[in-house]
C-alpha cells in the first residue's frame, strides 16, 4: 500500500508537463517532452540490453514498479510521456491538456477510491466505486474548457477505457482514446 501511495504521488507530478503547456506553445513543448520521452525511451532500452545498468535500475526504482515493469514491461512513467507527447502532437492545446489531466487525476481518483472503498468489483481488480470517483474526476475537468456534451462524452470513454482491462497500459489508452472522441465531436464527426 505504501508503494502504491508513493506511485500515485510520483504520478501527480506527471501535472507539471501539462501545467508548463498553459504557458508555452506546442512547438516549444513538443521539443521539451519530445527530449524527455527521447530519454525515458533510451532508459527503458538500456535497462534490458545491461544488465548492470538494469540491476542498478531495478535497486533504485523496485519500490515504485509493479511487478509486470520489473518483468520486462515499460514503465508507466514512460507510457505517459509518450501518451502526453502523442497528445500534444495531435491534439489542439486545450484537448491535449484535459487528457493529460485525465491519465493523471482521473486514474488517481480511480485508484484511491477503489483501494479505500470499492466494494462492487466490475472487471478483474477495477470496482464500480473507482470507476466512479474517474467519471466524476475526469467531468469536472473537462467542464472547465470543453462544452458539456463534449465533457461528458470524453469523461464517459476515459472511464470505460479505464476500467476495461486492455493489455496496453492505460496511461496511454485513456488519454488518446477518450481525446480521439473529444476531437471528433468538437469536429462534428459524430
Amino acid at each position: 500500500m505504501i508503494g502504491e501511495l508513493l506511485r500515485k504521488s510520483i504520478h501527480l507530478s506527471g501535472l507539471a508537463l501539462p501545467v508548463i503547456y498553459l504557458f508555452l506553445d506546442k512547438p516549444t513543448m513538443l521539443v521539451i517532452i519530445g527530449i524527455l520521452t527521447g530519454l525515458a525511451l533510451a532508459v527503458e532500452l538500456v535497462k534490458w540490453l545491461s544488465q548492470r545498468f538494469g540491476e542498478f535500475f531495478f535497486q533504485i526504482f523496485a519500490s515504485l514498479l509493479r511487478t509486470h515493469e520489473r518483468k520486462g514491461a515499460m514503465t508507466g512513467a514512460t507510457y505517459y510521456l509518450i501518451s502526453a507527447f502523442l497528445c500534444i502532437f495531435f491534439f489542439a492545446k486545450t484537448l491535449a491538456i484535459v487528457c493529460i489531466f485525465f491519465m493523471i487525476l482521473g486514474d488517481l481518483a480511480a485508484a484511491l477510491v477503489g483501494k479505500k472503498w470499492g466494494r462492487t468489483k466490475l472487471l478483474g481488480k477495477k470496482s464500480l466505486e473507482g470507476s466512479t470517483a474517474c467519471f466524476v474526476v475526469c467531468v469536472a475537468i473537462a467542464l472547465v474548457k470543453l462544452n458539456p456534451i463534449v465533457a461528458i462524452v470524453g469523461a464517459l470513454v476515459a472511464t470505460i477505457v479505464e476500467l476495461i482491462p486492455f493489455p496496453i497500459d492505460d496511461n496511454l489508452t485513456v488519454p488518446l482514446i477518450s481525446g480521439a472522441v473529444m476531437h471528433f465531436l468538437i469536429r462534428g464527426f459524430f
